[in-house]
């Protein structure tokens, strides 16, 4: 057996470990379970889906293999194609597979996980570059998916993908050209998410997050919308509104509690948004989406 050169350079660089009984080099827990894959062909394969569907409580990473899209996941938009994945987390409303062709293939994977923390780190940058060596996981996870095979055999691929993906390099971080740029998001969103997405234990306050990025109330509302089209106010409710349904599937919280801790001053008020942003009533969501 002829074994490759960084390979058999790695091998000759080990050295004997201070502690036998040591951890491991990770320390990520990357073991989705209740995994599910489809694809998609066309436009029209998205199009007639009604819109409450479009916000998931489990990850969804989207793997184009044929054909270029844009995806677009809260005020962001993305444009992908091969070799460049999207990883969509629990609760985020995304939208608009707006594909360049009729005709494209693409997978989808939604899973579960059991420490969502794990991938937090993606969050911020989704979109990842993918090598050829990671996409041979990609057929292994396929080929065992069509043959129906155990779904230890499922969680193990795709936990790998998984790792893998948390090593690829962000094509956004590489600094591609403007007009290969994958995410169109504004830098100042970039900040209140970076900020709010580590605070969403509390509900934030304009006046808090005007002071965290050193700017007076008045110019973060008008630049907010100038680089976003879209007023703060209903950015910050959109994220409050993911902490909720977060809340509903994943505590034992009652309604009126999770709404208080979301920020809303009334039981009316977060009935009424949270209606309006997932087309169905609090107590439905739960029903239907908490896990047996």
């Amino acid at each position: 057996m002829a074994i490759p050169e960084d390979t058999l350079r790695a091998l000759h660089a080990m050295r004997p470990p201070v502690d036998y009984f040591g951890d491991t080099r990770t320390s990520e827990n990357l073991w989705p379970h209740k995994i599910l894959c489809f694809v998609r062909k066309s436009h029209q394969e998205t199009a007639a889906e009604p819109l409450s569907r479009n916000h998931h409580h489990r990850h969804n990473l989207i793997i184009p293999l044929k054909g270029a899209g844009a995806v677009y996941v809260d005020d962001r938009q993305f444009t992908i194609q091969y070799p460049k994945v999207l990883l969509v987390y629990p609760f985020q409303y995304h939208h608009g597979f707006n594909f360049d062709r009729d005709q494209v293939l693409w997978l989808f994977v939604t899973f579960e996980i059991a420490s969502g923390a794990a991938l937090e780190s993606l969050r911020l940058e989704p979109v990842r570059s993918l090598k050829k060596e990671d996409f041979s996981i990609v057929w292994s996870f396929v080929e065992a998916w069509s043959s129906q095979k155990k779904d230890g055999e499922l969680a193990n691929w795709l936990g790998l993908l998984l790792s893998r993906l948390l090593r690829a390099s962000s094509p956004h971080l590489r600094g591609e050209d403007a007009g290969q740029k994958t995410d169109r998001s504004s830098p100042l969103l970039m900040r209140i998410n970076e900020y709010c997405v580590s605070n969403l234990q509390h509900a934030i306050r304009l006046k808090e997050l005007s002071s965290r990025l050193g700017v007076s109330e008045s110019h973060l509302r008008a630049s907010f919308r100038a680089e976003t089209g879209i007023s703060l106010g209903q950015h910050l409710r959109r994220l409050r509104l993911q902490k909720a349904m977060g809340l509903l599937l994943q505590s034992e919280l009652t309604i009126t509690q999770i709404a208080e801790r979301c920020g809303f001053d009334s039981i009316y008020t977060f009935s009424r948004a949270f209606r309006s942003y997932t087309g169905m009533m609090a107590k439905a969501y739960r029903k239907r989406f908490t896990k047996n």
